[in-house]
């Protein structure tokens, strides 16, 4: 028997990925006459089955049930959005989060080399941006701001909202 995937859930909202041996005739109008669905969409495309309702209403056990039943599946299987990642099925995104900051990393042993421990990413990146400001000011281009805004933006989140590793 094929299973089902909760690919993401939040209070009145879930989405599962239904295998190929799924049976979707009918699965719509089944989900929506469960108690508090307000919605339900199935895509054959990407096999997935999106359900609204309303969290004080429904149940979402029920209605995984329900789903399961008329489907003809086994139950829900959490995926890594629906559950707690585990060392084998890292958080989504961790992976190119640890990238990043690698690469990020990287780049900054290189500079902190080169200036003999003077100077790291974190002093250079807010001199250059300050820097590139202050001469656009001063060629009088300063108009309103696009993707340097963005920029700075990033840099505050960079240096202000890390993301924890492993060994904090």
């Amino acid at each position: 028997m094929s299973t089902m995937h909760v690919a993401h859930d939040i209070p009145g909202r879930l989405r599962l990925r239904l295998g190929p041996g799924a049976q979707t005739d009918g699965l719509i109008a089944a989900v929506g006459a469960e108690p508090g669905v307000t919605g339900c969409t199935w895509s054959a495309r990407t096999r997935s089955l999106l359900v609204l309702y309303d969290p004080h209403q429904g149940d979402r056990a029920a209605i995984l049930e329900a789903i399961a039943r008329r489907a003809g599946l086994d139950r829900p299987v959490e995926s890594s959005t629906g559950s707690a990642p585990t060392p084998d099925r890292p958080e989504a995104g961790a992976l190119l989060i640890s990238g990043v900051r690698e690469i990020v990393g990287e780049i900054d042993q290189r500079v902190q080399r080169t200036t003999r421990g003077l100077v790291g990413l974190s002093t250079l990146m807010p001199v250059v941006l300050a820097t590139w400001g202050i001469s656009q000011i001063v060629r009088g281009r300063a108009t309103p701001l696009s993707w340097s805004s963005a920029l700075w933006y990033a840099h505050g989140l960079t240096r202000d909202y890390q993301v924890p590793t492993a060994q904090d």
